[in-house]
């Protein structure tokens, strides 16, 4: 029987499976060799049973978020019990995860189908840097006052109830500052993954371009939402015109996410070429131009965000390379993350002092 090595037990038709205290990346092959399985024998919605989980590192998640998106193709999904209050969910609300794949406080929720977070059971919000465009106003998620983002991902009305959110729903430093190094370090793993990857396996190399343009704006998102000093003083201490081109960059490639969920297959933006010796890697292909999106079905609001991501990526991707543009990405995250992290540490220090 599949998971052989991670406990497996049917429930309701529905393969429920128990995950170690720690998952890393000695473990995360094993998750997903375990996760594929089930998928093979049909089962599209499975359970991951993560109570006694303590700790999750980068392998970990990117595997969760893959077989999660695999489940909502087959027309499924996965399910993660976590506790409240949990280590691990703490890491998962941090950088969104939650947002992303439907979590339960008890096995029992998970099995009736009743979300113990906000996002449903196959669900990928705009805040989690997903499918749909922000509206013209949102709610707070701390006082529930209606503001206008002007950024994308923000959820808070004011930096004070940003700051009062995360006391109340984080708390520990260490904690925060490991999630968000575990999920910069997926990021770049994700892209650097792209160089083992032949232009001959097209399918392959397009879902990977697709993973890693995932965890490039799952990060964006991320240190938007909880980092936006550190994010500003990072792109403020760049030279104009390279402030503009990093930031309409990681623009154009949330339109390039938002592409997969509204109009399908990555690889119909994508320009392989021929056989040429520059084009011999999948980071050689280019991005093509393409169209204006219908967004007659989004809010005005909506619009205005989804013409200016497009907009970004005819300037600015369009004929460029994807080793080009998600290299330029990951350099400015990557840089901003560990900034973030040494700034939460260094706080750690003190409060601990």
């Amino acid at each position: 029987m599949p998971g052989a090595g991670y406990p497996t037990q049917m429930a309701d038709g529905v393969p429920v499976i128990a995950a170690p205290a720690e998952i890393d990346i000695t473990t995360a092959d094993q998750l997903q060799t375990v996760l594929s399985d089930w998928r093979n024998l049909g089962h599209a919605t499975v359970v991951v049973d993560m109570t006694g989980t303590q700790f999750c590192d980068s392998a970990a998640l990117a595997e969760l978020v893959r077989a999660h998106r695999r489940a909502l193709a087959d027309g499924g999904g996965l399910r993660l019990v976590i506790p409240a209050d949990d280590t691990v969910l703490r890491v998962f609300t941090l950088i969104g995860l939650d947002r992303v794949i439907p979590r339960f406080a008890s096995l029992e929720q998970a099995l009736a189908r009743t979300p113990a977070a906000a996002a449903g059971p196959g669900t990928l919000p705009a805040q989690a840097g997903e499918l749909s465009p922000p509206a013209d106003r949102r709610h707070c998620e701390r006082c529930g006052a209606l503001f206008r983002p002007q950024r994308e991902h923000a959820r808070f009305c004011s930096a004070g109830c940003r700051a009062a959110w995360n006391r109340e729903h984080l708390g520990d430093p260490a904690v925060d500052a490991s999630a968000l190094t575990w999920s910069v370090t997926a990021m770049s793993e994700a892209t650097a993954r792209l160089a083992g990857v032949t232009v001959w396996e097209r399918t392959r190399a397009v879902a990977a371009i697709e993973e890693a343009v995932w965890w490039i704006t799952m990060v964006d998102a991320t240190l938007v939402r909880h980092h936006p000093r550190v994010y500003d003083a990072v792109l403020t201490s760049r030279p104009h015109a390279e402030r503009l081109l990093i930031e309409q960059t990681l623009a154009g490639l949330r339109f390039v996410r938002n592409w997969t969920g509204r109009d399908g297959w990555l690889g119909a933006v994508i320009e392989t070429g021929g056989p040429r010796a520059d084009n011999r890697r999948i980071t050689g292909w280019r991005w093509k131009h393409v169209p204006e999106p219908a967004l007659a079905r989004l809010a005005p609001r909506g619009q205005v965000w989804e013409m200016s991501r497009y907009r970004a990526y005819q300037a600015h991707l369009a004929g460029h390379t994807i080793g080009e543009t998600l290299g330029r990405a990951v350099a400015f995250l990557s840089l901003t993350g560990a900034n973030a992290t040494s700034i939460t540490a260094a706080r750690e220090h003190a409060t601990r002092s």
